[in-house]
């Protein structure tokens, strides 16, 4: 388990309620232990449950060392049976009391701890400002983290007002994101906010070994808000666990444990709304049968006045209004109790009672309601009429205008036709009088939810969210525009290497078909040479030696004026070959360091095949130059290689 476990995943624990509550029961007196063990032996099931003993004195006895499992073994035996056959004749307080036994045995359990926590700390002025402090550093990546989670559509954080959501929508978003963290520094951060609001728990459960089911007591307040009570057993469990103290499964611990599912799914599951019944129907239907213009009520009679007095009878006495009681001279008033006009002010303390006729006072005017006068002037048909008088606000409208409101601010709140029926359905049959209050508390509850609707809207967290959203799409839009753009740019540029390499593999492959074209040039040139070789090799193999020709020696005069390169050969031959060629230039066998310039303006190259290194050759090779023919000798004879020269020009 880690250090802030119940802060990152709530309770969570495998119920053995019927252990515990057996334990409880032995562990009340001597003589509740002993009613369960006469129990227990009158049951015949004690088979393994306890194990014979020699005492000191000799005398044998019974020992009973139980767990979980012999403490179920002895519920099945002494309770299981009694508690079935009885357990709908008990007391309300007892099925609760019994409740764990029957919903939590042999289950998983987890109680998400998180909207306790949120409760505890809003609730307590000291955990308020600390968490004020501590959610204003990071305000909107906690309004972020609750809006991307399941909290925003559930209900729990209706049973906060208005002022106190904004702060309880922080804790959460904090809450969350100290569990994406997992024993980070927002858990410890959290955990002072909770020692700093909760300090006299934290100094009664340091005192403790371990902490068991009786010590939630200390949780308890005399506020009667079991949520906050829970929500502070909670918070006791949170501070346990921080402390490193136990906490004892024990019955009492269920208990706390049952009733924390309950309240978990009261505050995130929304409540169902109120469904319209046969019987609501019925009843709606036969208000409307007495009423003829009951549609006018949908909108509440405050709020339809002035259509209620158009339908009344307009005369100089009677009713003028809907539902109106004939004064002195009639009703000039929405609701039609005209009164002495002259004490309307009086209802009000500053009540306008209009200037009628110029005179300035209403109750000279109008007369008195004593006059009985009816025809002294006509009644008015609206509020206030041409006379302006205005009949006197009754209880409810004063309610109104004493926090500075009036009914008709609701005047754009219609109730639906079934919404007026659920009202049946929860309330049953109802006067004229009584549905008219009912309406306009109705009324005023869903002008309330309109504007609780409204400021989630528009809260500034929310505000700012659309804000970053937006942008953070603009952001993504220039950024998603100038990669696109890098990438056009990119693209343009690789073609243009793409163009530049084409053109310079174009000349290279101009280049290389030159170059081949060369170099079969200079394949069929040496294939010539090659042949001549062999040629050569082969009268050397045979052994055939002829004559100098005569003609060849002529050949051989004309060469002293042509510039010859001889390479190969034993140093003395290359000495006698320069009388033969002074023109030319010699060059020793092993000789690879060369400069190529000596290969300029050479017509014949003369190699020795006698004494020839093959990197000298290769290189002569490499080297020389188109047109330089290549002459081959073989040995040390003079005058053999002259023929050989001479046989090959």
């Amino acid at each position: 388990m880690g250090q802030w476990n119940i802060i990152c995943n709530g309770v969570c624990c495998y119920g053995r309620p019927k252990a515990a509550f057996v334990a409880k029961s032995m562990g009340v007196s001597a003589g509740a232990r002993h009613t369960v063990m006469e129990m227990l032996m009158e049951s015949g099931e004690t088979e393994g449950l306890f194990r014979l003993i020699d005492a000191e004195n000799g005398v044998a006895g019974l020992e009973a060392r139980w767990g979980d499992d012999e403490l179920e073994r002895v519920f099945e035996a002494v309770y299981s049976k009694r508690l079935r056959n009885r357990r709908e004749k008990l007391p309300e307080e007892a099925r609760f009391f019994l409740a764990p036994i029957f919903e939590l045995d042999h289950r998983e359990i987890h109680v998400d701890s998180l909207p306790f926590l949120i409760y505890a700390m809003v609730r307590n002025q000291r955990c308020r400002t600390a968490l004020k402090e501590a959610t204003d550093r990071e305000a909107d990546r906690c309004y972020e983290a609750y809006r991307e989670s399941d909290l925003r559509e559930a209900a729990f954080f209706c049973w906060f007002l208005q002022e106190e959501r904004e702060l309880a929508r922080n804790a959460a978003g904090l809450l969350l994101l100290a569990r994406r963290q997992a024993e980070g520094e927002r858990c410890r951060v959290l955990m002072e906010i909770l020692n700093l609001g909760y300090k006299p728990l934290r100094n009664q459960i340091k005192k403790l070994n371990a902490f068991s089911g009786d010590n939630f007591s200390a949780a308890l307040d005399d506020n009667s808000d079991m949520a906050e009570n829970l929500s502070r057993m909670m918070v006791q469990m949170a501070i346990a666990e921080d402390l490193g103290i136990p906490v004892l499964h024990d019955y009492l611990f269920y208990i706390v444990l049952q009733m924390l599912l309950i309240y978990e799914e009261e505050m995130m599951s929304p409540p169902a709304g109120p469904v319209c019944t046969r019987e609501g129907v019925s009843c709606y239907r036969k208000l409307q049968k007495e009423n003829p213009h009951l549609e006018s009520y949908h909108a509440s009679f405050y709020l339809a006045g002035s259509e209620i007095m158009e339908r009344g009878k307009a005369g100089g006495c009677g009713k003028t209004g809907a539902r109106g009681k004939a004064g002195a001279h009639g009703e000039a008033g929405a609701r039609g109790k005209a009164g002495a006009h002259g004490e309307a002010g009086n209802a009000m303390g500053v009540w306008e009672a209009g200037n009628a006729m110029g005179t300035g006072k209403a109750g000279n005017a109008m007369g008195a309601r004593e006059t009985g006068n009816t025809a002294s002037a006509p009644a008015s048909p609206l509020p206030g009429g041409k006379w302006g008088i205005a009949s006197p606000p009754e209880p409810m409208e004063l309610l109104f205008l004493h926090y500075r409101l009036h009914p008709r601010m609701l005047a754009g709140i219609r109730l639906e036709r079934r919404e007026c029926e659920q009202i049946f359905s929860l309330f049953g049959s109802l006067s004229e009088e009584e549905y008219e209050s009912i309406l306009l508390t109705a009324t005023l509850c869903k002008y309330i939810e309109q504007l609780h609707r409204r400021c989630e809207e528009n809260q500034l967290e929310e505000l700012r969210f659309r804000t970053r959203q937006i942008e953070e799409r603009e952001r993504q839009l220039v950024l998603r525009q100038e990669q696109l753009a890098q990438r056009e740019r990119l693209i343009a540029g690789q073609r243009e290497a793409l163009e530049r390499l084409a053109g310079d593999q174009t000349q290279k492959i101009q280049k290389l078909e030159n170059a081949l074209r060369e170099l079969v040039e200079r394949h069929e040139k040496e294939k010539e040479e090659l042949v001549s070789l062999r040629s050569f090799a082969y009268q050397l193999r045979v052994g055939q030696e002829e004559e100098l020709p005569a003609h060849g020696r002529e050949k051989l005069e004309g060469l002293r004026l042509e510039k010859s390169l001889v390479i190969g050969g034993h140093s003395n031959w290359q000495k006698k070959m320069r009388c033969h060629f002074p023109n030319s230039q010699f060059l020793a066998c092993d000789n690879r360091n060369f400069d190529p310039s000596i290969l300029r303006n050479k017509r014949y190259i003369i190699f020795n095949t006698d004494i020839l290194k093959h990197a000298s050759y290769n290189r002569i090779m490499a080297e020389r130059k188109k047109g330089q023919k290549i002459l081959y000798v073989h040995g040390n004879n003079v005058e053999r290689c002259l023929g050989e020269l001479a046989g090959q020009l």
